[in-house]
């Protein structure tokens, strides 16, 4: 008798499982292929996986004589740089979900990789002007620190973007928090895209650290055929962690525009942002009440194509970053040079060699060395990045 109370409960749990399916399942179903019949073509609700792999080789020609930490005194190396595996996929016509895993090798003076969790995301088709996203995802602030690696034509972000758009979220990182998102597109009105979101303004991976929420957001516009112009700007403040009697505010914007000639190989682009820490030191790079640091910085960058059936790309950036506008001497200027050889779609072989010159204050930083102020070198970067 009790074996077969159990297989008729089996019987009735498997029934209950089946109904459930057809009544959540079959519909969504039913109106996706309906709607692919409507439109003419087939969908598929599968995840679609992608990413990519980039290795360096890289050499500093910094003055490293004054470091103290042996591995810190290494000018030149190789590296896993990047290593990314992206999930993306749809559960219906409206509602998507993405997940990125960050797999990065050693950074420089570094002995451990770092496994992250990079994007984590679930948006939802509201109507085509509004697009709504919950989750960690980038937040909409400048045209390159909105760039993935794959699409970015320097091996390195300007240093401007890297310091200003990269730190938000008090002092951040990745370029990413977590929060929601509403954005769209209006094609009839100068071919508007905006972005707008509400954050926790921590930085990426962490839980909030106050009540506050920080507020982002980008639009731009296409005037005339092939040109985008566009803005950022940021607000918000976090607290400081270690006594948490005051508070981190911060403020940012951000202005650009862009040329790209469509099948011509040609490209050229320009920002400048600024931005506003309280109760923020510069030196020693943590909150401190009654501190400001107020960073700014350009860039310009040209790239073309001469014979794009060789697959060659050549590529000049100029840039002037200010560390801090309170600080004397404390401008960091880069000249980029580069070349790139696409294998296959974004497959490539890129070598970039940057000219640097840093003003004397010990607060001028700069990317991929751990030299401070006019101990700054030039510095040479080989990569190798596969897509799949």
């Amino acid at each position: 008798m009790r074996e077969t109370k159990k297989i008729r409960g089996a019987e009735v749990l498997h029934t209950l499982f089946f109904l459930l399916h057809l009544i959540l399942f079959f519909p969504a179903q039913s109106m996706a292929e309906e709607y692919s019949k409507e439109k003419g073509q087939s969908i598929e609700f599968k995840p679609k996986v992608s990413g990519y792999i980039e290795g360096w080789y890289r050499y500093n020609y910094s003055d490293l004589s004054n470091q103290t930490v042996s591995a810190k005194k290494v000018n030149n190396e190789f590296r896993v740089r990047r290593a990314r595996i992206d999930v993306k996929g749809n559960i219906n016509e409206e509602v998507d979900y993405r997940v990125n895993g960050n797999f990065d090798g050693p950074s420089s003076a570094s002995g451990s990789a770092t496994v992250k969790l990079w994007e984590g995301y679930i948006s939802y088709k509201f109507h085509p002007l509004a697009f709504i996203t919950f989750g960690q995802f980038k937040y909409p602030f400048t045209l390159e620190g909105l760039e993935s690696t794959r699409d970015r034509i320097p091996v390195l972000r300007a240093e401007s973007i890297n310091e200003i758009a990269g730190k938000l979220g008090t002092q951040g990182e990745g370029f990413r928090d977590i929060g929601v998102q509403v954005s769209g597109r209006y094609e009839k009105a100068l071919d508007l895209k905006y972005a707008v979101a509400v954050i926790n303004g921590s930085g990426i991976n962490k839980g909030d650290n106050n009540g506050a929420k920080d507020f982002v957001g980008r639009v731009i516009v296409s005037p005339i055929e092939d040109v985008t112009i566009g803005v950022s700007g940021y607000n918000g403040k976090g607290q400081d962690e270690s006594i948490q009697t005051f508070d981190v505010n911060e403020t940012a914007y951000g202005v650009e525009g862009e040329y790209v000639r469509k099948g011509s190989g040609l490209s050229l682009r320009g920002e400048y942002l600024a931005a506003d820490w309280e109760n923020w030191n510069v030196i020693t790079n943590s909150a401190e009440k009654g501190k400001e640091q107020k960073p700014n910085g350009w860039y310009l960058q040209a790239a073309y194509k001469p014979i794009p059936s060789l697959n060659l790309q050549f590529m000049a950036r100029y840039e002037d970053f200010e560390r801090d506008s309170n600080t004397t001497d404390s401008h960091l200027k880069t000249t980029t040079i580069g070349a790139t050889y696409y294998i296959k779609d974004k497959t490539r072989i890129t070598v970039n060699y940057l000219i640097r010159k840093a003003d004397i204050s010990s607060v001028v930083t700069a990317q991929e060395t751990d030299a401070t102020g006019g101990k700054i070198g030039n510095l040479l970067i080989f990569q190798i990045l596969v897509a799949y």
